[in-house]
């Protein structure tokens, strides 16, 4: 292995583990994010987003679909719990994609889903353990499993990375991981991962099908009223499988940089409402809905009934929302 792609290789790649695990976002994401409502704060750090009062810049990403937003209303609506934020904007984002069509699958992937991970965009397939999802941007992607070894390959004509691993964690019988990456003729980052009985010929095969076109995302789990002022699309998904949702917005210089979600992030995870008495929080209604505000937390979260919360979660230290910003904010929640 060269000593680039050596230098790719992320910190968890590193980690000393007898079985290969993969850190796949979308199964971690439902378990530490119904882990924030135990947390007084969210880390800081190189992921932490400024509010900045400046207009709002949309996230450009490769061959998005033209479809338009809806229409803004007449008038921004205010809280009736809280001042007005009347600087706040009307989301202006394209509706994300894709940014290729794939032209040959896998027999029995399942249907695919489409993520924005910060810059890069995440096509996604899942049917019992096995997962193979595509990813593309200029974003460093992650393996996301430990590999047993490295080999060169070419996928259209570019050289590419291939990493396999015969188990990993949660692996059965017959399965297996295989990655492969690549950079695109623009410059791009392109990934593809496989946890299941493919093989690399398979996986190879998917790779090189990914033409021209694109695959919606489809309606938004999640939408948004209004913004802060300088704040634009940084994280979008669903997760079916685990009955969640999550939309993250950020300032243009993290999405450009952080493709884990943060930010001001609203989740839609399956658990009970538990305020944490421990934690010091102020009971209130939103909605018609019981809720729970943690003034030093960074959080808000609201009963959505059926067993279902959303939770609202900001860093404190560098995107100080008001008591009546963060109720204004979850108000304006929508959710699919």
């Amino acid at each position: 292995m060269s000593l680039e792609d050596d230098l790719r290789v992320t910190l968890r790649d590193h980690a000393a583990e007898t079985v290969p695990q993969p850190d796949l976002w979308h199964h971690v994401s439902a378990g530490v994010r119904r882990d924030r409502r135990r947390r007084v704060a969210l880390a800081g750090g190189a992921a932490a987003v400024a509010l900045a009062a400046v207009a709002s810049v949309p996230v450009i990403l490769a061959n998005r679909a033209d479809r338009a937003m809806p229409a803004p209303p007449a008038t921004v609506p205010t809280a009736p719990t809280g001042s007005p934020a009347v600087d706040w904007a009307w989301p202006s984002w394209s509706e994300p994609a894709f940014p290729r069509k794939p032209g040959w699958v896998p027999p029995g992937v399942g249907e695919p889903s489409v993520t924005v991970m910060g810059a890069n965009v995440l096509l996604h397939y899942e049917r019992g353990s096995s997962i193979l999802e595509a990813e593309i941007g200029p974003i460093v992607p992650s393996w996301e499993t430990e590999g047993e070894e490295d080999h060169d390959a070419d996928v259209g004509g570019r050289e590419a990375t291939v990493r396999t691993a015969s188990i990993f964690d949660g692996s059965q019988a017959g399965e297996q991981f295989v990655g492969v990456r690549w950079r695109t003729a623009d410059g791009d980052w392109a990934q593809v991962l496989s946890w299941g009985e493919r093989d690399e010929q398979e996986v190879l095969k998917f790779a090189r099908h990914l033409g021209a076109g694109s695959v919606p995302a489809g309606p938004a789990p999640v939408t948004l009223a209004v913004v802060p002022p300088g704040l634009t699309l940084q994280h979008q998904s669903a997760l079916p499988t685990q009955g969640g949702a999550s939309l993250c917005v950020a300032a243009p210089e993290t999405v450009a940089a952080e493709r884990q979600p943060t930010g001001l992030c609203a989740d839609v995870v399956e658990e009970p409402f538990e305020p944490t008495e421990e934690a010091g929080p102020e009971l209130l209604t939103i909605g018609g809905r019981p809720a729970a505000f943690y003034p030093e937390g960074g959080r808000l979260e609201v009963d959505r009934g059926g067993g279902k919360v959303l939770a609202i979660s900001w860093d404190p230290e560098t995107l100080p929302l008001t008591r009546a910003e963060a109720i204004r904010f979850a108000e304006g929640v929508q959710i699919a």
